[in-house]
């Protein structure tokens, strides 16, 4: 094979890695952010957030271990918050649209 083949098709491969790889941790703290409101309060803050590895789930979205402190509440709600939540995109950003497991 010429070499211009093997680079186009290792751009190929890594770009459909990328595609199937999930949220970055970036875009997988706004869904949690949004998340936290959307449930809670909107003066919640993440002041710890960690992603782990994602999968695929069923639904065509990401299963992914999250482990975060959430703040809301004026205070009166600062718990880690740890679990697996489904991530899809929807309108180009990510969000939460289930929870596999979660725990305070």
């Amino acid at each position: 094979m010429s070499k211009v083949r093997l680079i186009t098709i290792g751009l190929m491969v890594a770009t459909l890695a990328a595609c199937s790889s999930g949220p970055s941790e970036s875009k997988a703290e706004e869904a949690m952010l949004a998340y936290a409101k959307a449930n809670g309060s909107e003066d919640a803050k993440l002041t710890s957030f960690k992603l782990g590895e994602c999968s695929k789930s069923d639904n065509g979205g990401f299963n992914c271990p999250v482990e975060s402190h959430i703040v809301a509440m004026g205070g009166n709600f600062d718990q880690d918050f740890k679990g697996v939540f489904t991530f899809a995109k929807i309108d180009g950003k990510y969000k939460i649209v289930g929870t596999v497991s979660r725990t305070f």
